[in-house]
Formats: structure tokens, sequence, C-alpha cells
């Protein structure tokens, strides 16, 4: 049976020894320097950073509990309208059909809410 890698952006369940386990998402993925395997950053539902080797980690469906839209704060989303289309990033801001996205390389753009899909 072979499973599809995990890459940046999949739904990960991080067991952690002699820790409180946590779920969160794969913003990073990169080859270990401490034996064979790969490591991963991932960010945490609850905002938190970790880094695990590859057994460690393990792929889960879907995500937390949204509101209606599936747009919030803490979503992937990609802009589909406008002068940004295409950039896809993290909702940091939604309010009053704004909608703040951040880039992998930091870079902030401001869109309307019904410029982007959550992804």
């Amino acid at each position: 049976m072979s499973e599809k890698p995990l890459v940046k952006g999949d739904r990960v369940h991080v067991r952690r020894l002699g820790k409180a386990d946590v779920t969160g998402k794969i913003y990073w993925v990169g080859p270990s320097k401490y034996g064979p395997g790969l490591r991963f950053g991932v960010k945490a539902d609850d905002g938190s950073k970790h880094w695990c080797d590859e057994e460690d980690v393990e792929r889960v469906d879907g995500g937390p509990k949204e509101g209606p839209g599936g747009l919030k704060k803490g979503s992937t989303v990609r802009v589909t309208a406008g002068e940004h289309e295409g950039v896809e990033g993290e909702v940091f801001f939604y309010s009053k059909g704004r909608v703040g996205v951040r880039d992998d390389h930091e870079e902030m753009y401001w869109v309307n809410e019904g410029e982007v899909k959550v992804l």
C-alpha cells in the first residue's frame, strides 16, 4: 500500500512522547539533520508551533470546526479575483467582509470576502 507523502498544508496529528499530543497543519517540510527521513514544522490548532520527525506524525481528515462558509482566522485560502488573484496564504484578519491574507513570505494582502476561496 503506497500512501501519499505528507506535504505542506496537510493536517496532521503529532505524537509527542511525554507531552500532550497536538493536531495542526504542516507549514514546513525538509530533510532531517538527525537521521534518515523528513522533519516537519507543524502549526497546532492553538497557534503553537512544533518540530517533529516523520515517524511522529500521521495525516488526519478534516479540520477544526468552522463557521458558515468555512472562512475564519487561520483558514488557508486562495485569492480568486482582484489585483491579488492567485495569492495563497493564511487568513490573519477577518471582519465585516474584509480579509487579511499572509503568504509564506510574510507578505500581507487585503481583499474582499468574495475574492477568496478556502482551500
